[in-house]
């Protein structure tokens, strides 16, 4: 016997038997009709939803990118919205059976999503949002919340009749549980814009976190002691409260233990064993089956234990690789067609829709204000507040889950979860919408028309120099660097911005650190990578505090590597750097995605440098240097263009240095000219040339001298005669098509984002062992398109 739901007209429940005829078809040619089979009818049902979310995914891309919207059409499209209408049609795919199986498996569905969602938040990060994001995220939970309060007792005082035939408790349930903002949506709309590291975007995401754990504390708290509130007290009144609170801490108690033996029991860099991933499956289904049990909604117990998992590995994301997929490709398609379901445009009264958006409107008009105003107070950009207000007001999965659950309950009426549905979808489309073309205002408002190259760069003031980098083994190549930038004859000081990168895991939030603390060499404090880091600056640092000719900030950036490149050029667009230095080691999928973003995007000139060898460390080079034992010889290779006259900028600053040998090689063609066409190009070259002869004219360790090539091989002979002899060849990366010798090389390049130059230079044919520097000259207020990933 099967209880049915799903009669919306009357509002009745009907009670039908059906016999059991087996989960599995016997096939049509031996007459068997696999709709009448639950598993049959699942994957269809499956594969129906997976096929029209893509549809709608498909139609909806140029407007906006919101898997939640696609996700629900498709569940309304197959419900009594639209396909529902075929009467046979939904006897044969949506019969009574097939709708138990779904909506208990929606409830799975959605028990696993809100556990592996929730583990892989670090609740810790959020003391790092500052006071402006605790004073956001309480005025994101009290003001909405208040507002919707308000708004009920209006509308129920002076409206007569029911509004989408929910009572005045109903409807305070409505308004309240629209004034709720979810961390895990705004997580998942903002990694779809690549605005996770963005200034926004962090600060929504740090907002959200602290109105959840203000919202979470308040609903348990208030689940945990209704009954004192509705009951005198009695032994019926404490019992209640106590199991609650004793499931509470027994989760903490006895599931805590066990995740972190769990992690003992895994080898480090190992992925969760399949009977660990048991256990843990095991802990949700006995956690969520408890909270039904003590009187808790099922979410509770998948929430705590959550929030109760080590966010260390192979806990967390691993978590994600092992349950997400199967989560979001077989669970979700039934969780959404439960949802589509319940919804019927043909049972909407007009007068309900219009009075129940307008309090939706009134309500988010109240989450944007809530972020907006204490935001400009605290000097927030008017852009940047615009956009948090509009991302706290957009909705999702976890939205629509509580609004199911207020229908389950009782507490709404069917009408009105269907309105709150389309409403969520429509205002999520929007405002998506809008943040993602305010973002794109925003960026492009920061294109710099001021030139920030090493070349323009008044003498007398200080050179901004920002560094970044994927692995701990190039920071002593990009420090040496840095020395040699940072000699005590020349005329300016050296500012240094450090930004170690690293890779973001899923559903982690993104945070662009400061380190502050100089710890020395301490080898207590000296164990992760980032005090390593830090501490190798910052003694860089320490070393030239004599002649107070070099600051030093250290940072490290924890983003998605496909917009990682946000922090680095906001950071050089904040600290006004005249070049952004990059170092690349392994040339990974992620770093050469980083170099062509950056090269793309960056307000300043950047030079990308390769570590291959033969660079000294530079903490050898303060003791050896005064011996006279180490000498670094550097290659300049000059063709022509701005690229080569930053090169060649670049390059003078580093033979300040007392130990730098400079070989300049000035490329010609047989008749002894450039080979550029662009008459302008050539004079500035010409200028260059005659700019670097007068800085270094009494430097004896300086040489320029013109070679005749005619074509690539001379090139090639060239570079791997030179290249054999020196520690840093320095190269520019873009240069005129017109370069004879340049035909062809770029037909094999591999690594274009280093030019045809750079990319010869580190060629397996060559087999140098010199590093290389290749340098692009800032692309002034343009954007060459070319380079983005």
């Amino acid at each position: 016997m099967i209880m049915n739901n799903n009669n919306v007209r009357n509002g009745t429940r009907d009670f039908v038997c059906e016999p059991w005829l087996g989960s599995s078809s016997g096939g049509l040619f031996r007459g068997d009709d696999p709709l009448k089979y639950s598993t049959p009818l699942l994957l269809l049902h499956i594969s129906l939803v997976s096929s029209l979310s893509s549809f709608f995914q498909a139609l909806l891309r140029p407007l906006a990118n919101v898997d939640f919207v696609t996700q629900i059409m498709a569940g309304i499209f197959l419900g009594p919205s639209v396909l529902g209408q075929n009467i046979e049609l939904v006897r044969k795919l949506f019969n009574t059976r097939s709708l138990f199986i779904i909506e208990s498996l929606e409830a799975i569905s959605f028990m696993f999503i809100s556990y592996i969602s929730t583990a892989q938040v670090d609740m810790g990060v959020i003391k790092r949002g500052g006071k402006l994001a605790i004073i956001n995220g309480f005025c994101l939970f009290l003001f909405p919340y208040t507002v919707g309060s308000m708004a009920t007792t209006v509308i129920t005082s002076n409206i007569r009749g029911s509004v989408a035939k929910c009572k005045p408790t109903q409807l305070h349930d409505v308004l309240t549980n629209e004034a709720i903002v979810y961390f895990q949506v705004a997580y998942s709309v903002l990694s779809n814009l690549k605005m996770l590291n963005s200034e926004p975007g962090r600060l929504a995401l740090f907002s959200i976190m602290v109105a959840n754990c203000f919202g979470w504390g308040f609903f348990l708290l208030l689940i945990t002691f209704s009954s004192f509130l509705q009951h005198k007290y009695s032994q019926t009144t404490y019992l209640p409260t106590f199991t609650k609170v004793l499931l509470i801490v027994g989760i903490v108690v006895v599931c805590r233990p066990i995740f972190k033996w769990i992690v003992r029991r895994t080898p480090q860099g190992k992925k969760l064993k399949g009977s660990h991933l048991c256990i843990i499956c095991v802990m949700l289904c006995t956690t969520t089956f408890l909270s039904e049990s003590v009187g808790f909604p099922y979410i509770v117990g998948s929430v705590v234990l959550g929030l109760v998992t080590p966010k260390t590995p192979p806990l967390g994301t691993g978590l994600t690789n092992k349950i997400g997929c199967f989560c979001w490709a077989v669970l979700m398609p039934c969780y959404v067609l439960s949802i589509g379901n319940k919804v019927d445009f043909f049972a909407f009264a007009k007068r309900d829709v219009i009075t129940l958006e307008l309090l939706f409107f009134i309500i988010n008009a109240a989450k944007f204000a809530s972020i907006v105003i204490p935001s400009l107070y605290f000097n927030v950009p008017l852009s940047h507040a615009t956009i948090v207000g509009f991302i706290v007001c957009i909705q999702g999965i976890y939205d629509v889950q509580i609004f199911k659950q207020l229908l389950n309950y009782k507490y709404i009426s069917q009408e009105a979860f269907g309105i709150m549905v389309v409403t969520a979808m429509v205002h999520s489309t929007i405002f998506t919408a809008i943040v993602k073309n305010l973002h794109g205002w925003v960026q492009r408002k920061h294109i710099t028309y001021r030139r920030q190259t090493v070349q323009h760069y008044e003498p007398n003031t200080t050179l901004k120099i920002l560094t970044c980098y994927y692995h701990l083994e190039t920071v002593p190549s990009i420090l040496t660097i840095l020395e040699l930038s940072s000699s005590p004859s020349t005329a300016s000081s050296l500012s240094v911005v450090s930004v170690n990168l690293e890779e973001l895991d899923h559903h982690d939030v993104p945070l662009l650190i400061q380190h502050h603390s100089v710890h020395r060499d301490d080898p207590s404090v000296s164990s992760s990578r980032r005090d390593q880091i830090s501490n190798a600056f910052k003694n860089f640092e320490n070393g030239h505090l004599l002649q107070e000719d070099v600051s030093v900030e250290c940072f490290t950036a924890v983003a998605p590597s496909k917009t990682m490149h946000e922090d680095v050029c906001a950071l050089a667009f904040d600290k006004e750097t005249d070049l952004i230095i990059i170092a690349v080691d392994h040339a990974s999928a992620a770093e050469r995605r980083l170099c062509r973003n950056v090269l793309a995007g960056s307000p300043c000139s950047v030079a990308i440098l390769s570590v291959q060898g033969r660079l000294p460390d530079f903490k050898n080079v303060g003791t050896t240097m005064e011996k006279g034992s180490v000498r670094i010889n550097l290659c300049a290779i000059f063709l022509g263009g701005a690229d080569d006259r930053e090169t060649l900028a670049f390059a003078v600053r580093l033979t300040n240095h007392p130990r730098v040998d400079l070989n300049v090689l000035k490329l010609v063609d047989s008749e002894n000219v450039s080979q550029l066409n662009h008459v302008i190009e050539r004079r500035l070259d010409f200028k260059a040339i005659e700019k670097f002869r007068q800085d270094t004219f009494n430097k004896h360790n300086v040489s320029l001298r013109e070679v005749k090539i005619k074509e690539a091989s001379d090139l090639v002979s060239l570079l791997r005669k030179e290249g054999n002899s020196c520690d840093l060849i320095m190269v520019g990366i873009r240069h005129e098509a017109s370069f004879e010798m340049l035909q062809g090389l770029s037909v094999w390049s591999e690594k274009e984002e280093l030019g045809e130059m750079g990319d010869l230079l580190v060629s397996r044919d060559l087999q140098l062992s010199a590093s290389v520097l290749a340098v692009q000259q800032q692309l002034s207020s343009v954007v060459d398109e070319r380079f983005m990933a």
